[in-house]
């Protein structure tokens, strides 16, 4: 599976940004549509058009835990930044708890995010948007618990999401409570549904890439069986492991060049 035509990416180490994970920008030659996979990231979006008299358009999306659809026209384009996992609340801020599966557009997503609200004016460009996007996620401050909760999310990819909720809790030295709680104000979801979607995103790298059996690749992401993993991908991807959809827009929850979601 191949990534789709006009889509670009770069992904940023810890090393290189605090907040940052990805950049990316597509652009779509045609009208009509693309499935978007859950990746439990948020991202901060200009939507935009290679007609420039075309205001662009501001989104901001949540933690995404179900596959859905997005409609563009000719010659739509987008930038974004992808935040780490536990940024999420450096767009949601307090209403992260809430932001679960949504997207915020243009005057919602603006009251979310009020320093990129002079940012859409027409005949901007795209140098400058990103520009703009990144510096804005690079200026705001991580609390010590999303740092925490970095660490677990590193776990969680090293093992490809098998690690135990109590497993990862006491190895953050907290109670699972606790580990929870920090999740919800940092990263938008519980431990289990992102440990879930890590898992989900394993499984199909192990179906679209290693041509083995569908049992061994349920068998090697985790799952307990072949049916488990089928139940997991109708879940979070609206398809079956025997009939993966080309052309689909998807993240890399590992870290590496997988793709993104546009909006």
């Amino acid at each position: 599976m191949r990534l789709p035509d006009g889509y670009q990416e770069r992904i940023y180490t810890p090393q290189q940004a605090r907040s940052v994970e990805a950049v990316w920008r597509h652009e779509e030659s045609q009208a009509g549509r693309s499935l978007i996979l859950p990746d439990g990231r948020c991202d901060v979006i200009v939507r935009y058009n290679a007609d420039r008299a075309v205001v662009p358009r501001l989104v901001v999306t949540g933690p995404a835990t179900r596959p859905y659809w997005v409609t563009f026209e000719a010659w739509d384009r987008w930038i974004g930044v992808r935040l780490r996992p536990e940024r999420g609340g450096v767009l949601w801020g307090d209403a992260l708890a809430r932001a679960k599966d949504q997207v915020a557009l243009e005057d919602e997503a603006e009251a979310l995010v009020p320093e990129l609200a002079g940012l859409c004016v027409a005949g901007v460009s795209p140098a400058d948007l990103q520009q703009a996007l990144v510096r804005f996620v690079e200026g705001r401050a991580l609390s010590p618990e999303g740092h925490r909760v970095g660490e677990t999310v590193r776990r969680l990819h090293l093992t490809g999401g098998r690690f135990s909720v109590t497993e990862l809790a006491a190895r953050a030295g907290c109670s699972t409570r606790h580990l929870n709680r920090m999740f919800a104000s940092t990263v938008g979801l519980s431990v289990k549904a992102y440990a879930s979607l890590v898992q989900f995103h394993r499984a199909l790298r192990l179906v679209c890439r290693a041509g083995g059996s569908l049992s061994d690749a349920a068998f090697e992401a985790g799952y307990a069986d072949q049916a488990h993993m089928t139940r997991a991908m109708r879940r979070f991807g609206g398809f079956v492991p025997s009939d993966i959809p080309e052309g689909l827009i998807r993240p890399d929850v590992s870290g590496g060049l997988w793709g993104n979601r546009t909006a």
